[in-house]
């Protein structure tokens, strides 16, 4: 009987109710398209970094770490990419030979790390052969193809085929050139593909480095797996080198996820509580318009616990009507965006800068759907509160004398 009053009580003061629901579910619906375009931006930038470039997990010599110098290799560094490949929870692996040194073009010379690395291999790890946006990847140059990121190639005044030289020091401390060609360039919003490495072949580069082992393991593991467990598991296999994950890489990307895991529990506790002042003030002018009624109720015997709950009801099944509207436009924008992206292009300079794509691809998890509905309805109950206190309050005698 008192779920049924409270719901007849909604529906006779209708552009009430349905301010308060309206309030409700433009308020979850923009909740959700900020959130969406929070993971946009953020989870977005992170995903590219740890997909494009630096990968779950990276090994490298503890040496070489320290000073980068090219004679300190993994030893058989091949050897243990395939012993990787077979481990659970890893997607791939690939080896890397790295050198830093100079790049340049008849206009202009540039630094860069130089990066040598099975073109195969590479492609499943960090998917660069995807990210040519002129020329091929490593196809058609039959001797020393290079690969370079658009920004670069723009600073250096050189496209496809052109012909461009790396200068560094090789493993017996010689400095050493040579000409490459431009097989390919990459489009990448991160900043180190865009402009700040130049990939090889690794078989060229361990020829002129004269060395025989790699420099660094890159691998790529499931979403669902703890990379910590993989890198426990190298640890015991081979004490000597030293693997670390990506959180240990790029301590900026972990303290941005700390930082946005905190900044979605604010911006919903901000939008609740925006809600809660609009349910507190709708419900609390329903209350006082029926001080009348609601004394009939306690002086024909209703406890006033039965009014305290018939004002919680009617509260919670405005918040519960709104709360799927809300959800559901929420999810249909989403939806959208998530195939169709948000055209940033006017802004591409700017964003590039800061290592973004021009664009933005939003999209929510599943599980911030049912976060966001079960804090609409803990709102929709402290929201309550107050009114139905007040409610109860009242003397039966006086307010059927209220006119």
């Amino acid at each position: 009987m008192l779920v049924k009053i409270a719901w007849r009580n909604i529906w006779r003061s209708r552009g009430r109710s349905l301010g308060v629901l309206g309030s409700i579910v433009v308020g979850i619906w923009a909740l959700v398209s900020a959130v969406g375009f929070m993971n946009g931006f953020i989870v977005g930038y992170m995903a590219d970094i740890i997909n494009h470039d630096i990968s779950s997990i990276q090994i490298h010599n503890p040496e070489f770490k320290k000073d980068k110098e090219v004679k300190y290799v993994i030893v058989d560094g091949e050897q243990k990419v395939q012993t990787i490949e077979g481990w659970a929870g890893v997607k791939a692996a690939t080896s890397r030979v790295l050198v830093n040194g100079m790049i340049a073009s008849p206009k202009k010379a540039s630094g860069v790390q130089i990066r040598g690395i099975d073109p195969a291999e590479e492609s499943q790890v960090t998917q660069l052969d995807s990210l040519i946006g002129e020329g091929t990847y490593f196809e058609g140059i039959k001797r020393n193809p290079i690969l370079i990121g658009k920004k670069l190639a723009e600073k250096l005044g050189v496209g496809v085929k052109s012909k461009v030289v790396l200068t560094f020091t090789d493993a017996n401390l010689n400095l050493t050139s040579a000409a490459f060609r431009i097989a390919g360039i990459i489009e990448s919003s991160s900043i180190n593909l865009n402009e700040g490495y130049a990939f090889v072949k690794q078989s060229d580069l361990i020829r002129l480095l004269g060395i025989q082992d790699v420099h660094e393991i890159a691998v790529l593991t499931d979403p669902q797996i703890d990379e910590a467990t993989i890198v426990a598991k190298y640890k015991e296999s081979y004490p000597s080198d030293l693997p670390e994950t990506w959180r240990e890489i790029a301590p900026e990307l972990a303290l941005i996820q700390e930082m946005y895991s905190s900044m979605l529990y604010v911006l919903i506790t901000i939008v609740m509580i925006a809600l809660v002042f609009g349910i507190l003030n709708t419900m609390l002018m329903a209350v006082l318009e029926r001080f009348k009624e609601l004394g009939m109720l306690m002086a024909v015997g209703m406890a006033r616990i039965k009014v305290f709950g018939m004002v919680l009801l009617e509260t919670i099944f405005i918040g519960v009507l709104g709360a799927p509207i809300g959800l559901l436009f929420g999810w249909l924008t989403m939806l959208y965006y998530t195939s169709h992206g948000i055209d940033l292009s006017a802004y591409s300079e700017g964003l590039e800068s800061f290592g973004y794509s021009s664009i933005l691809y939003p999209y929510i998890e599943d599980s911030t759907y049912m976060t966001i509905a079960i804090a609409v309805v803990i709102t929709a109950f402290v929201g309550a509160v107050y009114p139905a206190w007040k409610a109860i309050r009242l003397k039966p005698v006086e307010a059927l004398h209220k006119i």
